[in-house]
């Protein structure tokens, strides 16, 4: 084979090259395009049909118009036992300070509370009888004397409800001073 003979057929090797690359190009491109459009179809007839389904603007207008829950308390039987069980208690506490007790208990119990400090029960004007509320609620504040001693000293509240009682007893933790 001669020198030119090699030379057309190297070329022709390269011109047949360069045609299959600009063909797989060419393709690639093509395909692209066309995946880019069926996309933004697909986006097109998504938005179009969701605008369609007026279904949430209307769960969302049956949410605003609808009247706000109230809670109504329950009855109780006749013969149910009474309970008693602290909600909320303020503990620790340093002397001098106000504690409070929120106690759960059957509506219209009428309940007793007593703080008793180193075998002394206290005097503060916020430990008197109470009737719980429609609910079942009923809430004390008092003040931790100064002179109380530190130590954990018991709060006792009774609760009394269609001549049967529950008695529930917290700890309150009296320190010299709270850590934050």
């Amino acid at each position: 084979m001669t020198k030119d003979a090699k030379n057309e057929s190297d070329k022709l090797k390269r011109v047949r090259k360069k045609k299959r690359l600009l063909k797989s190009l060419r393709n690639t491109i093509t395909i692209f395009v066309i995946l880019l459009i069926l996309l933004l179809a697909a986006g097109i007839a998504y938005t179009w049909y969701m605008s369609q389904n007026n279904d949430d603007t209307e769960v969302v207008e049956s949410v605003k118009n609808k009247p706000p829950t109230v809670f109504r308390p329950t009855q109780i039987a006749p013969n149910a036992n009474e309970s008693a069980a602290i909600q909320m208690f303020t503990s620790p506490i340093v002397p001098g300070s106000n504690a409070s007790i929120t106690v759960k208990t059957n509506r219209d119990s009428v309940c007793t509370i007593t703080a008793i400090y180193n075998k002394v029960p206290s005097k503060d004007a916020g430990l008197v009888t109470k009737t719980a509320d429609e609910y079942g609620i009923v809430t004390w504040s008092w003040t931790v004397e100064s002179t109380v001693p530190i130590g954990k000293w018991p709060v006792t509240v009774t609760c009394v409800w269609n001549k049967k009682s529950a008695v529930v007893i917290g700890d309150l933790l009296v320190k010299a001073t709270l850590e934050p």
